[in-house]
């Protein structure tokens, strides 16, 4: 469970880490069983593509038992505090679901200006998991990122017309901005600047986490990553869990966005010794 010191060096200077086949084939089988039981009818936690498809399912821990027991899997837990260096909580929770010839795209971005603009987390002492629940590739959308670029820090945002980002939209938004749909959908609104994104790509290149599925990826909240369309007849759905220190909960501010977006128990996680497969802890 516990990452080798190699493994660590390398998130640390690429911001991520791959490691292939980490669930077995049945546990993942189970989860993706579960799935549709984490969809309530008419529930904001429900993020729909333009199409109508099913974008993303936040929070199913609050709703399936089997989804809770695997964001406290010591095979999650335990790396995940060796890359922040302190014990966790739980941030945000997610399933990302590319339906087959429907699935979007995700432009390029960093997750770690939502975490820090929306709700009011200082520091970027977070790390996100992602679970592959189908084997993943170019061609069903896997996720693409730019190595190192998660040294800068938050970066230079593209401009996006109404959405453009100034000094005084970052402070309203710090302030209270209820309009959080905008980071969930196809047009988000802190995406990369495009000159940088060309220089970064040009010097560090392109990396495309393919992998099979029960494969997990791990990745710092500011390293540029972004995924293409689904092109296959077959659904791509992927686990996402952020898990962030203990010292670096969100400050106290207005309107905070909602619990399934922001997790509010910021208890350092109990870890689960046993399989997902069963109820026991």
């Amino acid at each position: 469970m516990k990452l080798t010191a190699a493994q660590v060096a390398f998130y640390q200077e690429n911001g991520y880490l791959q490691i292939p086949d980490y669930f077995t084939e049945t546990e993942v089988d189970v989860l993706y069983a579960e799935l549709p039981k984490t969809v309530e009818r008419d529930s904001p936690r429900i993020i729909f593509e333009d199409n109508g498809s099913i974008r993303s399912i936040f929070a199913p821990h609050f709703v399936n038992e089997t989804y809770e027991r695997l964001s406290r899997h010591k095979k999650l837990v335990i790396p995940s505090e060796q890359l922040i260096g302190d014990k966790i909580y739980l941030h945000q929770y997610k399933v990302n679901t590319k339906k087959g010839l429907k699935g979007d795209w995700w432009e390029w971005h960093q997750d770690f200006p939502y975490w820090h603009i929306d709700d009011g987390i200082e520091q970027p002492a977070m790390v996100s998991v992602m679970l592959y629940l189908q084997d993943t590739d170019s061609s069903n959308g896997a996720l693409l990122l730019i190595p190192k670029t998660h040294k800068l820090g938050i970066v230079q945002f593209a401009e996006k017309g109404a959405l453009r980002i100034t000094e005084e939209g970052m402070k309203n938004s710090l302030e209270g901005n209820k309009n959080y749909l905008s980071s969930l959908n196809a047009n988000l609104k802190f995406t990369v600047d495009h000159a940088l994104i060309k220089d970064l790509s040009t010097r560090n290149g392109i990396v495309t986490a393919s992998g099979r599925k029960g494969s997990v990826l791990f990745f710092h909240g500011n390293i540029f990553h972004a995924s293409n369309i689904n092109l296959t007849p077959f659904d791509r759905d992927a686990v996402l869990i952020t898990y962030n220190s203990v010292h670096n909960a969100p400050c106290n501010k207005p309107n905070p966005r909602p619990a399934f977006l922001a997790g509010r128990d910021y208890n350092p996680i109990e870890t689960l010794e046993a399989s997902i497969l069963t109820q026991e802890v």
